[in-house]
């Protein structure tokens, strides 16, 4: 069962936090708001159904279900500096994408997904789990993130289009 979240309007923006003990209670970790909207954002539900022939009849089981996943894909904004100007459909000036605030928007994003809440030790091991906590309209998930790519197309350079995978565990939902 598939359920379309993509928004309505712009005023909504989707946004991450990190959830975890391990943080110090007076240590606020801002959340980050996607720089802009995912152009398609669907929430998958689906049952824990185990299907099986006996030599009498067919046996179906219900263990209930499974847990959800938010699929997103969208683009970056454009990675242009202020003093960028168009000429002949090619953009003329500094040309360095990586710093721009697009640019600093979207690595944050792809290093909350290589970390995903996760506290490690100095050798690399995760030594404490953590939640995400994704945000959009009126729902709040806490999960992590289960795939994330992205690509540079050449019919629309100075972007990245992305798309993710955040499997929930925990979702409220309100008014």
């Amino acid at each position: 069962m598939n359920y379309n979240l993509t928004p309505n309007f712009s005023a909504r923006r989707v946004y991450f936090t990190i959830i975890s003990d391990v943080l110090d209670p007076n240590t606020v970790v801002p959340p980050l708001y996607m720089h802009v909207n995912p152009s398609t954002l669907n929430q998958t539900f689906q049952k824990k159904i185990h299907r099986y022939t006996t030599n009498a009849a067919y046996v179906e089981e219900h263990w209930g279900e499974e847990l959800d996943h938010i699929s997103a894909n969208g683009s970056t904004g454009g990675f242009f500096h202020s003093g960028d100007t168009l000429k002949e459909n090619v953009y003329v000036g500094k040309q360095n994408v990586t710093n721009t605030y697009a640019y600093f928007k979207f690595q944050d994003l792809l290093d909350l997904y290589r970390n995903n809440a996760n506290t490690y030790d100095s050798k690399g091991r995760v030594i404490k789990k953590g939640l995400i906590l994704m945000s959009y309209d009126v729902g709040t998930y806490f999960g992590e993130f289960e795939n994330f790519s992205y690509t540079e197309i050449a019919e629309s350079p100075w972007k990245f289009s992305f798309n993710f995978v955040f499997k929930v565990e925990k979702t409220f939902i309100g008014f």
